[in-house]
């Protein structure tokens, strides 16, 4: 092989070899920042709401806004019970003790997933869960906004905003 052709290799090779490492510190940043961006939009969004006018002012009428009380749980070990939302903005759903919605399925992870009120509207986050979060029968892979009766399913467990 000639001292050109060796060297046009060894450039390729370092070359691809670059493009690995580069993409593989871009999946790194994504593992890390990917579970904020929820979180972060709501301290953004949180001035704003404060200083946002009475929802009379803004002329919405009650059959188009979404307000749960409650998270019903439908199917599952918990089936029946529900767990009042009060002022709360933030909701974790998952089999540890210190989640706020504590579910009882082998098939949900410690941290599952968190519902998060940005303005007037409900998302749902997975929080990178072993078996997925589902949202009518669809699976959960970036945050989607709660519309009014749209079904969770973590595992085994159905369960609604109400």
């Amino acid at each position: 092989m000639s001292e050109l052709a060796l060297f046009l290799v060894r450039i390729g090779f370092v070359a691809v070899l670059w493009i690995f490492v580069l993409s593989l510190l871009s999946v790194i940043r994504a593992d890390l920042y990917g579970r904020r961006v929820i979180s972060r939009l709501a301290k953004q969004s949180a001035p704003q709401l404060a200083s946002a006018a009475p929802v009379a002012e803004l002329a919405i009428e009650d059959e188009d806004s979404f307000e749960p009380t409650h998270i019903q749980m439908l199917t599952g070990r918990t089936a029946g019970n529900k767990l009042e939302l009060g002022d709360k903005k933030e909701v974790i759903i998952g089999r540890s003790p210190s989640s706020d919605l504590v579910i009882s399925d082998e098939f949900a992870s410690n941290m599952h997933a968190k519902l998060v009120s940005v303005g007037e509207e409900w998302v749902l986050q997975d929080l990178n869960s072993t078996n997925g979060t589902f949202l009518d029968g669809k699976r959960v892979g970036t945050p989607v906004t709660m519309t009014p009766g749209a079904t969770i399913r973590i595992g085994t467990t159905t369960f609604d905003l109400r």
